[in-house]
């Protein structure tokens, strides 16, 4: 973690790192290649990407659509488990706020299964910056056949 008055490393130090411990660049949809890249931690439902410049709301914090976009990106790849070979459509979703992410952190989210039936899975997750929380997300997803 990153003391408050020290130099927050490049975007290039941070994705280095992510690289060197487990982590690989996901690729979740052409949209969501737009606003990443995202990062997922190999064998777990966590997921990363680095606070850049195109992710600012012009306030140095990080754009609320850019938070739920992340948000609902991990939450869905998580709530493809239970249903492998099926396509997972975000049929509710819902987002709280908490904090912004600024130029350079590094914003984690931690996704669970609550609960999955032979068509829904539901899943929440909690999106940080280090200890600090950013955003609670949660929402259902169907599975469907792919076309």
């Amino acid at each position: 973690m990153i003391a408050r008055n020290e130099p927050l490393p490049s975007h290039a130090e941070t994705e280095a790192y992510l690289a060197k411990n487990g982590w690989s660049i996901i690729h979740i949809s052409p949209f969501s290649d737009v606003v990443g890249p995202a990062w997922k931690r190999d064998g777990e439902h966590r997921f990363a990407f680095v606070m850049k410049e195109k992710h600012d709301n012009s306030l140095g914090r990080a754009h609320g659509g850019m938070i739920m976009s992340f948000c609902d990106d991990g939450l869905g790849v998580t709530a493809r488990v239970p249903h492998p070979g099926k396509h997972l459509l975000t049929i509710s979703f819902e987002c709280k706020f908490i904090s912004g992410p600024k130029l350079g952190e590094l914003v984690e989210l931690q996704c669970e299964i609550v609960k999955a039936t032979t068509t829904l899975s539901f899943v929440r997750g909690t999106c940080m910056v280090g200890s600090r929380i950013v955003a609670d997300a949660s929402g259902i997803w169907k599975a469907v056949s792919r076309p």
